[in-house]
């Protein structure tokens, strides 16, 4: 028996960090192995020469999607879109400091107070 504040510790101790690779892969399968392209369906705009013989240290370009897209994807929030008008909206900054939101917010009277 444990307590609830210990089994929560235990439980929280067997969820694996982000971006850790949970599925290991060996042989033709392997990351990089020679063989891998010629049994794993590729990208169609790669050539074959270079599916082969792969050059050390080049990899793939990541494919990354902005936080503004994620939030439309998520939870169906479209940043980019005016309010007013419907036009497309461009970010040009993100403010990610609590010390200076919260002094905008208390300079527009939005409240701004933190609670810690």
């Amino acid at each position: 028996m444990f307590e609830p504040l210990d089994f929560l510790a235990r439980l929280a101790a067997l969820v694996p960090a982000p971006g850790v690779n949970l599925t290991r892969f060996h042989g033709v399968f392997a990351p990089n192995h020679r063989l891998r392209a010629k049994i794993v369906p590729g990208r169609a705009n790669q050539r074959a020469e270079e599916t082969e013989f792969p050059t050390p240290g080049k990899a793939p370009p990541a494919v990354r999607i902005n936080w503004a897209r994620r939030l439309k994807r998520v939870f169906r929030i479209d940043i980019q879109k005016c309010e007013h008008c419907g036009g497309r909206v461009k970010v040009i900054a993100s403010i990610e400091d609590p010390d200076v939101i919260e002094k905008i917010l208390r300079h527009l009277g939005a409240g701004g107070g933190r609670s810690r």
